[in-house]
């Protein structure tokens, strides 16, 4: 590979499926920040929103993980309750186990990298929402 090699195409890297079972354990343990893309299917925002974290993910492999789970199968509320999970699409930013940023609606790459960045500058103390 030579220095031009940054420009060859990445290989994918896509949101993992979360459900109610594995939601807590994916990302308690994490040793990097975590985004969870609260969705529903069919929806042209959500879709919008899962195309540029697949490209995050891509880009920032091994310093985030990144996680989408349907709210629609959270029936109980078990998962979006205790989130405050009002509307979707919604991102929630989560380090060492704990959410500590929560953005509604479609945010861009940008946006996205800038909340992560802070995150890691900080060592990401919880903020209360």
């Amino acid at each position: 590979m030579g220095f031009l090699s940054f420009l060859l195409p990445k290989e994918k890297v896509y949101p993992v499926e979360l459900n109610v079972d594995n939601f807590y354990p994916s990302i308690k343990n994490s040793p990097v920040p975590v985004i969870v893309d609260f969705y529903v299917e069919k929806s042209m925002p959500c879709a919008q929103l899962y195309q540029t974290l697949t490209k995050f993910a891509t880009d920032f492999k091994g310093r985030v993980r990144v996680g989408a789970f349907n709210a629609m199968q959270d029936t109980e509320g078990k998962i979006l309750a205790p989130l405050k999970i009002k509307a979707v699409p919604t991102l929630v930013y989560f380090y060492k186990g704990e959410p500590v940023e929560l953005s509604e609606g479609v945010a861009g790459y940008l946006v996205i990298q800038e909340v992560i960045e802070k995150i890691e500058s900080k060592g990401a103390a919880p903020t209360k929402k």
